[in-house]
């Protein structure tokens, strides 16, 4: 889902639009809403096919909403060629609104050396549409058909026109067109087109079928990879990628996607290199900066991932938004350079955005670790376990709770500048002894959560002068000695070292037999233990 997440936020468009060239690849960029694609290699063709060039280069410019230069290429187009009259549609349909009497003019003249032209009819009639005059437009579609009614271009534009109401009837104008002509492989684009968000696998389907007609049609192979990177299909979205990068005409949401299906495969380095390509065309581009950030970091080049999310951060985002990764991969970056502090901010902000993402908490206290910083880690485990579902925090969770108040309140034991920090440390180690007690009751035969807790409390009572720990020590020793296979005998000989000093002092105050038996019985089961042992030595001599 995450992963899935994270593409979703990195991409997204496909567009429609009616065009009448089949065998025109550049056509066939322009007929599905790939116009930096189709304009590129359009303007490569202006010097070998300069009427029809201006043309197509026209009616980019037409989708693209700027009709002072779409006009300007009808009239090179035609400049170049009277005889491409397509040029003269594309003047007749910027005329419709505001001259429609020389609109009707330049269509007369488009259809004056062949009234039967099915390609100029559809484009008439394509016309009429986009200017919301929908009674001719269906009036020329009907001269077309009886032109000829086999005519893809015909489905094309019915297809185009439906997809927008009714996706079902679109495909099944498409299928007209295929099923006219079954080498018609935009029809197949179109239809997958229709497909993709209601059924990919069919989208899938009719993609391949292009395929099957054309191996080297690119554009179905750029659809191809599309639809398997949403569907998180990573590696068949990079074969396709490819076969469609092969041909050279690609834009940015291109570079995009392949980087992005590579990131996803954990190929880090060949990311970078699209996503540089990328960035050397459009410097700002907020997703490709975004992926780059989050490709240095897991190649845990730190130092350069530093920069680019600094860089990211300062970008004008735009209509797009901020996601959790994105403050989390600009923590662990700021981390990672020591900027723990920074770091701790950004973590912060990704907690503000989606308080439900339990996870991130767990992540910002293991960065909190990493910066020495064991309060703030156990604060943040904490939260984690207060937020998360019960049935996913484990006993190792809070065990951690444990230890980080636990050494960050031994820590403020220790420190003799802030006035606060003998309350800072009792508080951290009743924490501590809180979470071990949980550990206790959620893994009774295991010793951990007891001698935790014995460690604690032992700290909250340094003179032992109220045996906080005495009852924990004891349920070690009862565990441990339960297994007698020798694997406990360093917390054996804690407990017991414990125990024996704690029943020395109340013998040093009671003088009582009970107490120097008790110290004598818990010395020499260290010794029996660790035959070198200086306290042990010390206390039985002490006794006697």
């Amino acid at each position: 889902m995450k992963k899935k997440y994270l593409l979703g936020a990195f991409l997204g468009l496909l567009l429609s639009t009616p065009i009448f060239a089949q065998s025109n690849l550049g056509a066939d960029y322009l007929n599905t809403g790939e116009l930096k694609v189709a304009k590129e290699i359009f303007e490569k063709q202006v010097s070998q096919s300069p009427a029809e060039a201006y043309y197509y280069l026209g009616e980019v410019a037409y989708k693209e909403g700027n009709t002072a230069e779409a006009k300007s290429n009808y009239e090179k187009g035609l400049a170049a060629s009277a005889d491409f009259v397509l040029n003269n549609v594309g003047l007749g349909k910027l005329l419709l609104k505001t001259n429609p009497k020389e609109a009707e003019d330049q269509f007369s003249i488009a259809l004056k050396k062949d009234k039967k032209d099915v390609r100029v009819l559809v484009a008439i009639a394509e016309a009429y549409y986009a200017n919301n005059m929908a009674q001719k437009g269906e009036a020329k579609l009907a001269d077309a058909r009886k032109a000829d009614k086999k005519s893809p271009l015909i489905y094309l534009l019915e297809g185009d026109l439906k997809a927008k109401t009714n996706v079902g009837e679109a495909a099944g104008s498409y299928a007209q067109a295929y099923n006219f002509d079954p080498t018609c492989a935009v029809a197949y684009i179109k239809s997958a087109q229709v497909y993709e968000a209601v059924n990919p696998t069919l989208a899938i389907e009719m993609l391949q079928k292009a395929v099957e007609i054309n191996p080297n049609y690119t554009l179905a192979y750029k659809m191809l990879g599309s639809i398997y990177s949403h569907n998180g299909q990573y590696a068949d979205a990079i074969e396709a990628y490819k076969k469609y990068f092969a041909q050279g005409a690609y834009d940015v949401s291109d570079l995009t996607r392949y980087a992005a299906a590579l990131y996803f495969t954990k190929q880090y380095d060949e990311a970078k290199k699209l996503i540089n390509e990328g960035i050397s065309k459009e410097p700002n581009n907020f997703v490709l900066n975004r992926l780059l950030m989050y490709s240095y970091l897991q190649s845990k080049d730190y130092t350069d991932g530093l920069a680019v999310g600094d860089k990211f951060f300062s970008l004008d985002k735009g209509d797009s938004e901020y996601i959790v990764q994105d403050f989390m991969t600009y923590g662990e970056l700021l981390s990672k350079n020591n900027q723990l502090d920074k770091a701790l901010l950004q973590y912060e902000a990704a907690v503000k955005l989606d308080p439900s993402k339990s996870t991130v908490y767990k992540e910002i206290a293991m960065a909190c670790v990493e910066g020495n910083q064991y309060a703030d880690a156990a604060k943040y485990l904490q939260q984690y376990v207060d937020k998360a579902d019960p049935a996913i925090v484990e006993a190792t969770d809070y065990f951690n709770i444990g230890r980080y108040s636990y050494m960050a309140g031994t820590a403020a034991q220790k420190d003799t500048v802030d006035v606060d920090a003998p309350v800072k440390a009792k508080a951290l180690l009743q924490q501590s002894d809180k979470a071990f007690a949980t550990v206790s009751e959620r893994i009774p035969d295991s010793y951990l959560g007891y001698f935790w807790r014995a460690r604690a409390n032992a700290a909250l009572d340094p003179e032992t002068t109220e045996g906080l720990a005495k009852p924990y020590y004891e349920k070690v020793i009862e565990i441990a000695l339960s297994k007698d296979d020798g694997s406990n005998n360093n917390e054996l000989i804690e407990a017991y070292r414990y125990l024996s000093y704690y029943y020395y002092l109340a013998f040093d105050k009671s003088k009582s037999a009970s107490d120097k038996d008790a110290v004598k019985s818990y010395s020499e089961k260290i010794l029996a233990l660790d035959p070198e042992n200086g306290v042990a030595k010390q206390l039985l001599e002490a006794v006697k």
